[in-house]
């Protein structure tokens, strides 16, 4: 289950509206998406950022301004610059988040996504993808009837950054009360319709900066 919902949350963040790009905006700006989900006893959090290619290439000869590059490229020594590079980029992001259930410190670290696409380039974007691992998986006791749930994302304090939230909720637990705000109204799309991703997902606005749900257990049906 833990894994089910791991990779649905990946997918809701960074595949919203097409290929894994997180906004459809010039690709000038930075992004960050935070997700929350809970199913039964497993809670996950999951954090993508993206940094657009021309920034990625200035921070990489920044953080490698000690090396001829080009020296190094010739001599075939680049793909580990690369991927320290990339370690480096997700340590640091992983430093910049902050999780907390009910008030306290959640136990356990942030740690890359396995995913063959972490930290790699795409549709001028490097996409960053961050998981927090639990000590103990099973994060949710049986007799939890509501969960407060807090998400901080301090990535990029100094950039003007393009932020989405997003929150699932299934097996046993609803969404009872989030700091994301409702979507407006559109007169355009039927009833019952979601407003599209990059109309109605993103903001500059910090306050996505610092995700807010609570969840609650749905009623059981008698039998």
């Amino acid at each position: 289950m833990r894994s089910f919902w791991r990779v649905a949350i990946v997918l809701a963040l960074v595949a919203a509206s097409g290929p894994v790009v997180g906004h459809s905006f010039w690709p000038t700006h930075y992004s960050a998406k935070a997700g929350l989900s809970l199913a039964g006893d497993r809670l996950a959090a999951v954090v993508v950022v993206e940094v657009p290619t021309f920034e990625m290439v200035r921070l990489f000869r920044e953080y490698h301004k000690d090396l001829d590059l080009l020296a190094e490229i010739e001599a075939g020594r680049f793909e580990p610059l690369e991927d320290q590079y990339r370690a480096a980029q997700l340590e640091n992001f992983g430093s910049e988040l902050t999780l907390t259930v009910n008030g306290d410190p959640a136990q356990g670290r942030w740690q890359a996504v396995d995913s063959p696409a972490n930290g790699l380039g795409t549709e001028g974007f490097f996409v960053y993808m961050l998981e927090f691992a639990f000590e103990d998986p099973a994060a949710v006791s049986a007799d939890t009837v509501e969960l407060e749930v807090r998400l901080e994302t301090r990535v990029l304090p100094q950039q003007a950054v393009m932020l989405a939230n997003v929150v699932e909720a299934g097996d046993g637990w609803e969404v009872s009360k989030s700091s994301i705000p409702e979507p407006e109204v559109t007169e355009d799309i039927p009833e019952g319709a979601r407003v599209p991703d990059d109309l109605g997902l993103w903001t500059t606005d910090a306050v996505k900066r610092d995700l807010r749900v609570t969840f609650s257990r749905t009623a059981r049906k008698s039998r």
